[in-house]
C-alpha cells in the first residue's frame, strides 16, 4: 500500500501594527510596521501577482532601527542582515490601515535582485519624516563656537561632552528602577573592571560606560557646522544636560579651589606611588584608604556630583579606584571648561524636549 502524502497546512498570517509610510511616490513605496517594540518590519513595494499593493519586508530589532534612523547604516543592510532573520510579504491595502498580515518567505537570489533596495539609501533620503521612537524628555543642546578650530579640536570637544554625558547618565541609569539588571551589571563592571593605571584604562572606563547604554539613551550629533563662527548641536536627555550644567557652573565659579583639591589628591597618590599601583593589592580597610576616601569625596562634592557615595559603592568601596575615577572626571571637566574659558565656546542653549 503506497504511503499517504501528508497535506501541509499553510502558515497562518502574522498580524503586525502599521506604523508609518517612509517613502511616498505615487503611493507608498517604503513603510514601517512592528510586531513588538523589539521586532520592527521595514518593507518596500514590489510586484507580485495576486496582491493589490504587495510589500516585501524584513524583521529587524529596535537597535537596528535606531542605528538606521541615526544614519549609521543604509536601508539595504536592514534587508540583508535583519536581526530576527525573517522576511515577509504582505498586502498594504491602504496606508491608513492599522494592521497588516504578514506571510513568512525566504530571502533568495530573486528577492535580492528584484525586491531588496540598492546600496546607499539612508534615513535622511526618505520623503516622509521618520517618527521618533525616543523616550520623551530628550532635548537638543546647542553650542556656538568661535575663534580658530581645527578638526581635531571639534573631535576633542565632542569627546569631552560625550564622556561627561555618559558619566552622569550611567549614574542615573544605575539607580533607576526601570533599568534592566543586565545593564546595571555592565555599568558596575565598567567601574570595577579596569586597572586604572593611566592612559587607556580611563578611555576604556568611559567606553565601557557608553557601551552599557542603550542606543536611544546615548548622546547624538544633530548638527555640526565647521567654521568660525561654528555650531554644534547634540541631542540627549534633558535631566542629564541639567546635571552637566550644574557641574559646569560649580566648576567655573570655584575653579581655583577645585583645582587645588585635585592637585592635593593627585600629589598624595603620586608621592606614595598609588597612581600606578596594583589595585588588587591595595588595603581597602586601612587608614590610608579612609584618608583617600575622604579627600576624594571632598573633590567630588566640589565638582558638583550629586551622589559621590554611589560612585564609591560602584567601585566595590575601593577608595583608590574611587579616587582615580574622580581624578579622571576632573580632567574631563577641566578640558571641557577650558573651551569656554578661552572664549571658543559660548554658554550652551538647551531646547525644550519633544
Amino acid at each position: 500500500m503506497p504511503p499517504v502524502a501528508r497535506r501541509t497546512q499553510p502558515s497562518q498570517p502574522i498580524p503586525a501594527k502599521f506604523v508609518q509610510v517612509l517613502e511616498y511616490m505615487n503611493g507608498p513605496q517604503a513603510v514601517l510596521a512592528e510586531r513588538s517594540t523589539d521586532h520592527k518590519i521595514v518593507a518596500v513595494a514590489i510586484d507580485k501577482p495576486g496582491y493589490r499593493y504587495p510589500f516585501f519586508g524584513a524583521g529587524i530589532s529596535f537597535e537596528q532601527w535606531e542605528r538606521y534612523r541615526r544614519g549609521f547604516l543604509d536601508f539595504r543592510f536592514l534587508f540583508m542582515y535583519p536581526r530576527w532573520k525573517e522576511w515577509y510579504v504582505f498586502d498594504l491595502k491602504s496606508e491608513e490601515t492599522e494592521t497588516v498580515r504578514l506571510t513568512r518567505v525566504q530571502k533568495d537570489s530573486f528577492a535580492e535582485e528584484h525586491y531588496i533596495p540598492e546600496p546607499g539609501f539612508f534615513a535622511y533620503d526618505h520623503s516622509e519624516p521618520i517618527r521618533s521612537t525616543e523616550a520623551q524628555g530628550l532635548a537638543t543642546q546647542n553650542y556656538k563656537t568661535d575663534g580658530i578650530w581645527d578638526l581635531p579640536d571639534f573631535t576633542e570637544f565632542y569627546h569631552k561632552i560625550t564622556d561627561l554625558y555618559t558619566f552622569h547618565l550611567s549614574l542615573k541609569r544605575y539607580v533607576a528602577v526601570s533599568t534592566p539588571i543586565d545593564q546595571k551589571r555592565k555599568i558596575r563592571e565598567s567601574f570595577t573592571g579596569h586597572p586604572l593605571r593611566g592612559g587607556y584604562s580611563y578611555v576604556n572606563l568611559y567606553s565601557g560606560l557608553s557601551s552599557a547604554q542603550g542606543l536611544a539613551d546615548r548622546l547624538s550629533v544633530g548638527k555640526l557646522y565647521y567654521g568660525s563662527p561654528g555650531n554644534v548641536d547634540v541631542r540627549g536627555r534633558l535631566d542629564v544636560f541639567a546635571e552637566m550644567t550644574t557641574t559646569f557652573n560649580e566648576f567655573a565659579a570655584n575653579y581655583e579651589r577645585v583645582k587645588s583639591l585635585y592637585n592635593a589628591l593627585h600629589h598624595y597618590l603620586s608621592k606614595n606611588k598609588y597612581l600606578k599601583a596594583d589595585s588588587d593589592r591595595f588595603d581597602k580597610e586601612g587608614s590610608v584608604a579612609n584618608f583617600i576616601h575622604t579627600e576624594a569625596t571632598g573633590l567630588a562634592r566640589a565638582l558638583g556630583i550629586e551622589n559621590p557615595e554611589l560612585i564609591y559603592e560602584l567601585t566595590d568601596k575601593h577608595a583608590l579606584k574611587y579616587a582615580k575615577i574622580l581624578l579622571a572626571h576632573f580632567r574631563r571637566v577641566e578640558s571641557y571648561f577650558m573651551f569656554f574659558a578661552e572664549g571658543r565656546v559660548k554658554t550652551p542653549e538647551t531646547s525644550a524636549p519633544d
